[in-house]
């Protein structure tokens, strides 16, 4: 079955997209582990997505895209079975573009032209991000039954009824999935691979999907309901809680530090990866790329 498939990754702000991308050039072009998908023909400038592996291996903190910036890199893979090509393309909006994107309800024209020929979306969220949807009930109950909630102080008439950088992620990804589909951008997506990152951070149970029906119930549920196939997959892409190169860690502070010295002592720094779910190889992040491709069984 040859062809050449296309996808798009994304996610909002700090949801693992870049280090994923770095730890995937890294993955396939250094050959370490068993993958399901083999590194492609490239073609042209890709010393941005060199710049981030060369980082990543290093164990450094993988820098996530600055508000505005605009690196739009696809990555080129190869199904070994079928022969087909894959190409994973990473729009590096910064999720702040998409916030934006929200709030405004516009989208600018070279990030919509992101969407072009795109078959399928590999969705990212993370595990590490604490819960931010909350609603008024639970409000209530963390309330102090002896408060007269009449008599809350609520001299809050400076700041904005509704300030949309507050709305939960969830709301703001489901939003951001509808948008597309919609006209004028009308994307046809047939399938949706969720990337829960920062994996290294879940509960005490291995199940991806689980974690997102407890943790995103709104977004479950809107995949589940919506005329796409799912996946979901846990990834920790960076191994652990690295230090910044940019901003070393004060004297005192040496937790990154010896985090770092520990995944620098493995052998193979492809084996920092972890990946769960849907039996996908331990290591091995092009098994949702495949599957999003339809080559499984192939």
């Amino acid at each position: 079955m040859a062809g050449v498939f296309r996808h798009m990754a994304v996610g909002l702000q700090s949801s693992g997209k870049t280090t994923y991308a770095a730890a995937l050039w890294y993955v396939v072009d250094a050959g370490e582990v068993p993958t399901v998908l083999l590194k492609g023909k490239h073609i042209g400038d890709h010393r941005y997505l060199e710049t981030l592996a060369r980082r990543w291996e290093d164990g450094w903190q993988v820098p996530r895209t600055k508000t505005l910036q605009h690196e739009t890199v696809t990555m080129n893979l190869k199904d070994p079975r079928s022969g087909a090509d894959v190409a994973l393309r990473f729009a590096d909006l910064s999720g702040e573009t998409f916030e934006k994107a929200f709030a405004t309800r516009s989208l600018s024209s070279s990030a919509a032209s992101s969407f072009d020929g795109i078959q399928n979306l590999m969705l990212f969220v993370s595990a590490n991000d604490p819960p931010d949807h909350l609603t008024m009930i639970d409000i209530a109950m963390e309330l102090d039954e002896d408060v007269n909630e009449e008599e809350i102080d609520e001299d809050s008439s400076e700041e904005p009824i509704f300030d949309s950088a507050k709305t939960p992620r969830q709301v703001q990804i489901v939003d951001f999935l509808d948008s597309i589909r919609q006209p004028p951008l009308s994307v046809k997506i047939e399938r949706v691979a969720v990337i829960v990152s920062a994996w290294d951070k879940r509960p005490e149970h291995n199940d991806p999907a689980r974690w997102l029906t407890e943790r995103m119930g709104l977004l479950d549920q809107y995949l589940r309901n919506s005329d796409v196939e799912l996946r979901v997959y846990g990834v920790s892409a960076q191994g652990g809680d690295l230090p910044d190169k940019d901003n070393p860690p004060a004297a005192g502070d040496l937790e990154g530090l010896k985090e770092q010295h520990r995944l620098l002592s493995l052998a193979k720094a492809s084996k920092r990866v972890e990946v769960a779910g849907n039996g996908a190889g331990e290591h091995d992040l092009t098994h949702p790329i495949r599957w999003l491709s339809g080559l499984e069984g192939e």
